[in-house]
């Protein structure tokens, strides 16, 4: 059965990027093949799930096809707090009849992060 395995950000500046992936989702870098071009791989619990490819371009992407990937977890208390550390932008919000409740966390470049948990 297919599974999601990563998902792959193109930035420019990784150095913000993976502080905010650290701070945001825990997120620590770890081995990467020796690809021909620049880049980092970013574990969560032993999963590589974040590709970070250092592009060149001026401005932040143009909000389009791709606007956010979600990640669960389940101490809302915890995070809020951790987040509210980060001094990154959030919002809260939830998926209508269910029991999920969502924090948008807003990073570098225009990258959105959802946290889900459980109301």
């Amino acid at each position: 059965m297919p599974r999601l395995d990563h998902v792959t950000i193109r930035t420019r500046d990784a150095g913000p990027m993976m502080a905010f992936l650290e701070k945001v989702l825990g997120a620590k870098e770890g081995f990467r093949p020796p690809f021909p071009f620049p880049g980092h791989w970013l574990y969560i619990d032993g999963h590589s799930c974040i590709h970070l490819l250092i592009v060149e371009r001026k401005d932040d992407p143009p909000v389009g096809i791709y606007d956010h990937v979600a990640f669960s977890f389940y101490d809302h208390d915890v995070v809020v707090k951790e987040i509210e550390a980060t001094g990154y932008r959030f919002e809260h919000d939830a998926i209508p009849d269910t029991d999920i409740g969502q924090i948008f966390v807003y990073g570098p470049e225009g990258v959105k992060i959802e946290l889900q948990y459980r109301r």
